[in-house]
This record gives C-alpha cells, structure tokens and sequence, in this order.
C-alpha cells in the first residue's frame, strides 16, 4: 500500500504530529509510506519518504492557507490512501479530526475575556473550511479521536462521511509508575518541591481551566500546586498574588520530558472548559496518578468516576476544590485511583491505534 500523511509538523513532542509519527513509523515496515509536512523532525527510526511543503508561518491562520495548496499540488496522485489531518489539504481519502473548531471557539467564549480577536478570525476560517471538508466529503472516511469530537462534527457541520472514533494511544513504557518512582526525588528536587508536598500537576495551555485550579489551590490549607506550560504566565501570576497562594504555584514553563513533571506529581488536573481529547490526561492516568478531569475533555470518556479518576464541570470551582481536598486528605485513596487509572489505559497502545487504523483503510479501499 502506498500511504501519504498530509500534517503541517512532524515530531514526537505530542497532539496530531505525535499521532501521524507513530502511525508513519509502524505503516513503514510493510507500506511505503510518505509525509507532506512544512517542519520535520526526522529521527531516522523509519523508512519515511520526507516532503518539505512551502508555508507562511507569520500565525496560525497563514500556516494554514498557505499549506493548503502548496501541499495539494505536491501530493499529486497514485496513492492509495492520503490520510489529512483535519482540513490540511484538499486532496485526501483519510481525515483525522483532532478537533472541532466551533466547539472550542463556545470553550473559549465560556472563559472570562472570552477569546482573542485574532481567534475570532481563525474560528471564523477554520470553521467554514471545516463544514465544507465534513459536510461534502460523503465518499471519505472521517476518524474522530474521541466520541466527543464525532457528535460535535454531526452536530456542527453534519458530517456525511462514515466516522470512526479511534482514542490516541499512549507510551506505556514511558509513562508508567516505575518509571515515575525511578525519577521522583530528581524530579521533585528539579522543581524545588519537598519530598512531604502534596502536589497538584496542571500540564497545557493555562486557559483550558488554570485559573480555576488557582482558585481551588487557594481553599486549600496545603499543597503545591506545579505549572507546566508554554502559556504567558503574567495573569496567573498575578491572580496568584492575588489569592495569596504565590508561593505554593510553581510556573516551570514547556519541556521535552514531561514525564518528569508527572513524577513530581501526586494527582493531576484539567478543568477544562474544551479539549477533543487531552492526551495529557492518558498519560497521566498511564503513570499511575489520580486524575481530575471536566467531561468537556475527550479523555474523559475513558474514566469511571470515583473508580478510575474524577470528573466534574469544568466551571465548578467548588466541586474542584473537593476533589483536590478529598486527594489530599486520603492519600490512600488517591494511590488506588491511581493504580486503577494504569489499569484502565493499558489497551490504549499505538499498535492498537494503528491496527484500527489499517482497518479503516482496507474499508475504504475495499468500498
């Protein structure tokens, strides 16, 4: 079979580029395999044919006019299957939907401020370009990474085309409780946490629900609370100060090797307003940690509440501040949330991702 992935960047850092390099990889052994992409990271751990694709990177809305034809022009024909990342190119028979655009514009339109201007004017693109590939594209086949993102694209734009929901998958090896406990003391020392803290770990972008962590952490009598993110950290900083927990939140910016800050972790949260999936909460979950997740995160299809994690609404400080106190109180607890959490994801591989995968394109191929 000859494949060609269609995504602006590949890497293994994590969203859709994690997602097209682990199917890339393991698809190479038996199929000659292709990626169109603007950036790439070549780890040279496959037989991956590279095509560098022209793209005006100014911000989001330019990379991703400027992607689309370039990249629809170079892919040219005489694949089999050309396998889009959402609304990458024109040309393609396979389209993964990381996201709905118009569901996280209403997210984003629930936080205080609401969204920027210049999301304003992407949502207003990407949505328009997104109703046209679901709404039309009938003789396709869509995969939705979580049942959430398959009702929203039913909902939103009336998607025509056969869709299967196919949850990412995740390094077991990489995050798993042993290796967690092998790197705890250097982790904890690493963010200046002592070994006694109970410690609340946030990991993405700090609108998807930061602000009401901070405000939870501050009902606390005790806990730290460790930031990891590329996000401006000015406003959170500052409603830190503000709710006089400054010296319990830890800002520690982006990393390469976020299972380090799930080491220094004792439980995990995300209120978040929106996420299609949120493979932070799985890999999470994966390490052994108790998880507190809102149900607007995709991921949160994938949790039993009160057995395997909790989930609540992502507006509730409240109920937030409950479960963070609940942890924090019962440690024995929260150690066999975490034991079950494990044991929950442990079917999530990429190898099952990309069976499911190859089974959507023989579908598609034999239709």
């Amino acid at each position: 079979m000859k494949i060609a992935y269609v995504v602006h960047d590949y890497h293994r850092s994590g969203g859709h580029s994690r997602y097209v390099a682990e199917l890339a990889t393991r698809f190479a052994k038996h199929h000659e395999v292709h990626v169109f992409a603007n950036r790439i990271e070549d780890d040279g751990v496959a037989a991956i044919r590279f095509h560098k694709v022209a793209a005006w990177r100014a911000n989001a809305l330019t990379t991703v006019l400027s992607f689309i034809l370039p990249v629809t022009v170079q892919i040219g024909s005489g694949f089999d299957i050309v396998h889009s990342q959402g609304f990458c190119g024109f040309r393609g028979n396979i389209f993964t939907a990381h996201i709905c655009n118009r569901a996280w514009h209403r997210g984003l339109e629930s936080l205080h401020g609401g969204p920027s201007r210049n999301e304003t004017i992407f949502n207003a693109v990407a949505t328009i370009l997104e109703h046209a590939l679901y709404r039309f594209r009938s003789h396709s086949r869509v995969i939705a990474i979580s049942e959430r993102v398959a009702d929203d694209l039913v909902n939103f734009y009336h998607c025509r085309a056969p869709i299967q929901v196919i949850h990412h998958g995740v390094d077991l090896d990489l995050f798993s409780p042993a290796n967690r406990s092998r790197l705890r003391v250097a982790a904890r020392a690493q963010y200046g946490l002592a070994d006694s803290d109970m410690v609340f770990l946030y990991v993405g972008d700090l609108r998807k629900g930061a602000s009401r962590v901070i405000q939870a952490l501050s009902k606390l009598g005790s806990g730290r609370l460790l930031m990891v993110s590329r996000s401006r950290t000015g406003p959170y900083e500052r409603l830190s100060e503000e709710l006089g927990v400054a010296d319990r939140v830890v800002f520690a910016g982006p990393t390469n090797q976020v299972e380090r800050a799930y080491a220094a972790a004792d439980a995990f949260v995300l209120p978040t307003p929106y996420d299609a999936f949120a493979m932070v909460v799985t890999e999470a979950m994966a390490s052994g940690l108790p998880v507190i997740v809102s149900r607007e995160a995709g991921a949160s299809e994938l949790i039993k509440h009160g057995l395997s994690g909790l989930v609540i609404d992502a507006a509730d400080v409240a109920e937030l501040h409950r479960d963070m106190e609940a942890l924090a109180r019962d440690r024995s607890w929260a150690g066999r949330l975490g034991c079950a959490a494990r044991k929950s994801v442990e079917n999530l591989t990429w190898d099952r991702v990309a069976d499911q995968t190859m089974r959507v394109y023989r579908e598609l191929l034999e239709s």
